[in-house]
């Protein structure tokens, strides 16, 4: 065998070298495959005329504790991918609604594994599979929805199904995990101080805790030019416990805290002050008397109010869901119209970080459709202006105001980000207190409710359907007419139409609190904040809670 010259080997190391590190970055083979698949695509007999990649990098620790110990601690690190293909023409292509189907099937397609390193060719090889895949998917269901539109009633909204838009180029630099510090190990210590609380209370059957801390990488590009990169940090720490009453009734409490930094969390005074009081309460609800039905006025604690009005008021105002012919479309005719009162003023904006030094996690700069997060003030003067909107556009709506969002397994939609109350004349507690009792005696009610926390709810929005909530509050207080304590309850479900809800809505307080969480809804769980006043409303109604037959456990806890 020859020997290989010392000249021939530098320059086998040399193009080893150049194969490995010169890469091209991930933005710009996001770029070129793009345009490549959609030159080959837009040539077919059924063209596509649009191409989008979407891809999530994520690098997550988390662990779980109970009782003081230990339950489970996790490492994650993934890079998936969402890709998406639109064929036929903006006009319509094959998201249209298929109308007695499933108003919001076409939102489901499947997430992709990417390689963790910048392999450009492995990258190339799943962008060019997964684009085949969701051509020939779109074509299949483009005839559908041709076939569709020929045979059913004119649709009541004649706009585009894909809306034109101003794309940008947008670049972050990349955060690295290890620049977070942030100590596993401390924090798993932490969850178990946590959690010990709750086992010195017997009365609770689960205690537990949680923290994870994620770092993301976004980037999207598309065929018309955009090309974002851009990231997110988020550290979440929760608690939660529950007990049983003696008739079944099982009785859940939760606190969560976000942030934005290892220095943002809440000091571990703080947290074990909340575990205590949760303890305590617990206690408390497990001895409280069952709330009979109630029709009357209510206040709303500014937490309470959050939850409230993301859930039963933001939601229908996501300009997506106007388009189906099966959705209710509360607020659709509405514009310029009043429908709240008239010192009420709620906008939605992501581009923020902070509403009076509170951290909202509802934030981003580019939406999952690669549109700038824009202010978008809904309602002025409780008078309604705007929709939050994706590049799905309605009536007299024709372009995205960057409130397109989804996991990376599901299409982007319209979806809230930060929302906003403001009052132009707000109350002291006091003074919603008095509001309260003075309406009580109106009504010759010997009470009323204060919600101070809710854990959500759920609504129907659909026009087959009443177009009912049904919220949980989870600690609620009668307030008496006259003077006496008031008396912690429990098994309250509070429900009604929102329109009518809305209506009723008759003061603001000055207090502020801040809904922090995650909402689920058509295109999956996406972070979003809610800040709001504490609400007074002249008639609010509830029904008793749903509770479990099962027996409360035999054995005492040891």
């Amino acid at each position: 065998m020859k020997k290989l010259s010392l000249a021939f080997v530098l320059l086998i190391g040399q193009l080893a070298f150049f194969s490995v590190f010169a890469q091209q970055p991930l933005e710009q083979i996001l770029k070129e495959e793009a345009s490549r698949n959609l030159e080959k695509m837009s040539k077919e007999p059924i063209p596509a005329y649009y191409i989008s990649y979407r891809i999530y990098e994520t690098t997550s620790e988390s662990a779980n504790s109970s009782f003081g110990e230990l339950t489970g601690s996790y490492n994650g690190k993934s890079r998936r991918l969402h890709v998406k293909v639109r064929v036929g023409s903006p006009q319509l292509d094959n998201t249209h609604e298929i109308k007695e189907n499933n108003a919001w099937e076409y939102t489901r397609y499947e997430a992709f594994d990417l390689p963790l390193e910048n392999n450009e060719e492995a990258i190339r090889l799943v962008l060019w599979n997964k684009t085949d895949k969701l051509y020939k998917e779109a074509v299949q269901r483009f005839l559908k929805v041709k076939a569709n539109v020929a045979v059913k009633v004119a649709a009541e909204d004649k706009s585009p199904d894909f809306s034109a838009e101003e794309r940008e180029q947008y670049s972050e630099k990349p955060i690295s995990y290890a620049s977070l510090k942030f100590n596993k190990k401390e924090y798993e210590n932490k969850l178990k101080s946590y959690t010990a609380i709750f086992k010195e209370n017997k009365d609770i059957v689960s205690g537990d805790a949680y923290f994870e801390t994620q770092l993301f990488r976004y980037y999207f590009a598309d065929t018309e030019g955009a090309a974002i990169s851009q990231n997110d940090v988020a550290f979440r720490i929760s608690l939660s416990a529950t007990t049983i009453a003696d008739d079944g009734m099982i009785l859940p409490l939760y606190q969560s805290y976000y942030a934005q930094s290892v220095k943002d969390l809440p000091a571990d005074k703080v947290v074990m002050n909340d575990a205590k009081e949760i303890s305590r309460m617990l206690t408390n609800l497990k001895k409280a008397p069952v709330a009979d039905t109630y029709t009357g006025p209510a206040i709303l604690t500014a937490e309470a109010t959050g939850v409230f009005f993301h859930e039963f008021f933001g939601h229908r105002l996501e300009g997506a869901r106007m388009k189906q012919e099966s959705d209710a479309q509360t607020f659709k005719k509405k514009i310029g119209e009043k429908v709240l009162p008239e010192d009420m003023s709620l906008y939605f904006d992501p581009s923020i970080k902070k509403y009076k030094n509170i951290l909202l996690s509802g934030s981003y700069v580019f939406d999952d459709e690669g549109v700038r997060g824009q202010k978008v003030n809904v309602v002025e003067k409780g008078v309604l202006k705007s929709f939050l909107m994706s590049r799905t556009p309605i009536d007299s709506f024709p372009h995205s105001n960057g409130h397109g969002r989804g996991m990376i397994y599901l299409n982007p939609v319209t979806r809230q980000s930060n929302m906003i109350i403001e009052s132009s004349r707000p109350y002291s507690n006091e003074e919603l207190r008095a509001m309260l009792k003075e309406e009580l005696k109106k009504q010759g009610k010997p009470y009323g409710y204060l919600f101070s926390k809710v854990s959500g709810g759920f609504t129907q929005t659909s026009r087959i359907m009443p177009n009912a909530f049904n919220v949980t509050p989870l600690i609620v207080h009668r307030i008496y007419a006259e003077d006496k304590p008031d008396e912690l309850v429990r098994g309250v479900n509070m429900i009604g139409t929102p329109l009518s809800m809305f209506s009723q809505i008759a003061a603001c307080g000055k207090e502020i609190d801040v809904f922090n969480g995650y909402c689920g809804a058509e295109s999956g769980s996406v972070p979003v904040s809610c800040v709001a006043p504490a609400v007074y409303v002249k008639m609010v109604e509830t029904q008793k809670q749903a509770k479990s037959q099962t027996q409360p456990p035999i054995l005492a806890r040891p």
